[in-house]
C-alpha cells in the first residue's frame, strides 16, 4: 500500500476511534520521516493544543530527530504528565516504501485520575468491622477463660476431671460459651475432645 493510501485508511482509523470515546480522546497520523515529523491530521486537538502541520510532541515540546531505534515498535498505553495533565498514550508505527507514519491515540485521564484518587481515599480503611469485633470477643474469650482458671488453680496439664468440670461450670456462669467457637477454644486449651466439653456442659455427669 502506497503511502496516500495508507494515510486515508490511517486517518479513518483515526476519526473513528475519536468519534467513539469523545473529546477527550485526540487522535493523529503523524509523518515519522519527515522534517519535524509534523502532524498530517488530527482529531480533538484541544487535548494536547496540536494542529494539522504542527511539529510538537505530545509533551509540547518541539521536535528533533527521531532515533530509527525508537521507530521499531510500538509504544502502547503510556501514561504521558504535561504540569498537572495526565494523558494514557499510544502510538502504533507503520512502516511502507518510502514512508514511517505513527498513529497517536492521546487519551486525557486528568479527570479520571484524580476521581480514581479520591475513591481509593474514600475506600481506605483499618480494618473491617466484623473482623475487629472477632477480635475483640476472642480477647474477652481469653480473659474469661483465665479467669476461671485462677479460680481453680490447677494448670490444665495437671487437672482431674472434676476439677475441669468445676471450670466448664464457671465459664458457663462467666457466659463463655456465649462467645462464637468457645467450645474448640477451650478444648485445646485444656487438651481434651469437644466432645468431652460438650459432656461437661451436661452438668460434669460423664465419663471422659
Amino acid at each position: 500500500m502506497d503511502k496516500q493510501a495508507m494515510l486515508q485508511l490511517l486517518t479513518s482509523l483515526a476519526e473513528g476511534i475519536a468519534k467513539t470515546f469523545g473529546r477527550s480522546c485526540e487522535t493523529l497520523i503523524q509523518d515519522l520521516t519527515g522534517p519535524g515529523h509534523p502532524i498530517l491530521a488530527i482529531f480533538n486537538g484541544h487535548v494536547t493544543g496540536r494542529h494539522i502541520g504542527s511539529t510538537e510532541d505530545i509533551f509540547g515540546n518541539q521536535q528533533d530527530e527521531i532515533d530509527p531505534k525508537l521507530l521499531q515498535q510500538n509504544w502502547v498505553n503510556m501514561m504521558v504528565v504535561r504540569g498537572t495533565q495526565k494523558i494514557k498514550s499510544s502510538t502504533m508505527i507503520v512502516h511502507g516504501d518510502g514512508y514511517c507514519l505513527g498513529l497517536g491515540i492521546n487519551l486525557d485521564v486528568t479527570q479520571s485520575s484524580a476521581y480514581a484518587e479520591y475513591l481509593a481515599e474514600q475506600l481506605q480503611i483499618d480494618n473491617y468491622l466484623d473482623s475487629a469485633f472477632d477480635s475483640a470477643k476472642q480477647v474477652r474469650l481469653e480473659e474469661i477463660f483465665d479467669s476461671c482458671l485462677r479460680e481453680i488453680g490447677v494448670p490444665p496439664e495437671q487437672m482431674k476431671k472434676a476439677d475441669r468440670v468445676m471450670l466448664i461450670q464457671l465459664l458457663q456462669r462467666q457466659h463463655a460459651f456465649d462467645y462464637q467457637k468457645a467450645v474448640p477454644f477451650i478444648s485445646e486449651k485444656l487438651g481434651v475432645s469437644r466432645y468431652t466439653i460438650y459432656n461437661y456442659l451436661k452438668m460434669g455427669q460423664t465419663e471422659e
